[in-house]
């Protein structure tokens, strides 16, 4: 069942994009959000965010604040979906992200996956603005 998920945890982490609500979208399983549980954890603490500065990105209130653009930087390194420069695995992304999101996907991807920054967690943040100016309408982050 492990694996069952994690192409779609894969998916939600790349995009840090999937409908906004007071907490997870509902097609979102639990068994999905207790996988990523100890990444999520171990990030937070790595970087000290704290679920506040979370639930404020989720609510469209994004901040070049390292501990929040690190720690999107980490959870998406721990699931081998930046390389070392921290540019997105574009072509693994695509693989992995459930099938009623290829086309949104594609179109993120494509405006936003390559983004100049002077380090990785730089780079992070602007991927992330650059999602939230496409899609404002999509986003979610775990």
């Amino acid at each position: 069942m492990h694996t069952v998920y994690v192409p779609v945890i894969l998916g939600v982490v790349l995009l840090q994009a999937i409908y906004v609500s007071a907490g997870p979208p509902d097609w979102i399983p639990p068994e999905m959000l207790e996988m990523v549980q100890g990444d999520k954890e171990r990030c937070m603490a790595e970087h000290g965010t704290s679920q506040d500065l979370i639930d404020q990105v989720n609510d469209g209130k994004l901040v070049n604040d390292r501990a929040i653009t690190c720690y999107m930087h980490c959870l998406l390194d721990a699931f081998s979906l930046v390389d070392e420069e921290g540019d997105l695995e574009t072509e693994m992304l695509l693989s992995v992200i459930p099938e009623q999101f290829q086309e949104i996907g594609n179109k993120i991807l494509n405006k936003c996956a390559k983004q100049d920054g002077a380090d990785v967690c730089e780079k992070i943040y602007k991927i992330a603005a650059c999602v939230q100016g496409t899609v404002p309408e999509l986003w979610f982050m775990v």
